[in-house]
């Protein structure tokens, strides 16, 4: 599982007196300054983000009301430095100063922590979402495939990819092979993992009537609305 954080730059903004929430993300009077926030043709559009901050509660998300969203984030737009495209962008940012409030993946953020850059960041509200093993039908070497999906399902091998990367194991049973002070750094440790908002990938990609899904009607949405 991986997780989409709420950071900052720790010259502006500390645990203390920083933003804990989407809604804090979204009051630039109690916390000024340019902010970075994913553009809503990307991997993770900010729309969920935007919910929320708009008074949404997380269990009551989706179907997500888009026109809601784009009202609420016409809002900050005057306060958005850069609608990052790419998943470097919002910690280059934070690291520069250039912003001080983002949206980063918490993988990246937690490493420029780690070497030394003037960041941090906080899990609540973060949205979190796992990948997926897949075969392909047809596929000539199903039985190997299998055995592959079953070798990374382990608890050792799970554990090993947390090790080297703050990636949040599935098999609950890796947690016993993880140092306690790395398994506090992963998304889905029970206290993180409590804090978060899970993204209802399969919402996303239902289709309407005329056979477009709901992130090509979002694609469309957001390309209107960020030439206004």
């Amino acid at each position: 599982m991986y997780a989409v954080v709420i950071a900052f730059n720790t010259k502006k903004y500390t645990q203390g007196n920083g933003p804990k929430g989407w809604a804090d993300f979204w009051d630039v009077t109690r916390f000024p300054g340019p902010r970075v926030l994913a553009g809503g043709s990307g991997i993770t559009p900010p729309i969920e983000f935007a919910l929320v901050a708009d008074g949404v509660p997380p269990e009551k998300l989706y179907p997500l009301d888009f026109k809601r969203a784009y009202a609420a984030l016409s809002r900050i737009k005057p306060d958005v430095l850069k609608w990052t495209t790419t998943p470097a962008q919002p910690s280059e940012a934070l690291i520069s100063g250039d912003a001080v409030i983002g949206v980063s993946s918490q993988g990246r953020i937690q490493l420029a922590k780690e070497q030394g850059a003037p960041v941090d960041y906080v899990w609540n509200q973060a949205l979190t979402e796992h990948s997926w093993w897949t075969i392909l039908k047809g596929a000539k070497n199903v039985k190997n495939a299998q055995k592959f999906i079953e070798f990374a399902s382990r608890p050792e091998s799970q554990a090993a990819l947390a090790k080297l990367s703050p990636v949040g194991p599935l098999n609950k049973k890796a947690f016993d092979l993880i140092p306690a002070e790395r398994a506090k750094l992963l998304p889905t440790y029970p206290e993180n993992q409590a804090k978060t908002i899970e993204r209802n990938v399969a919402w996303w990609t239902q289709k309407d009537a005329s056979g477009k899904s709901n992130l090509e009607i979002n694609n469309a949405m957001w390309n209107a609305w960020i030439l206004q």
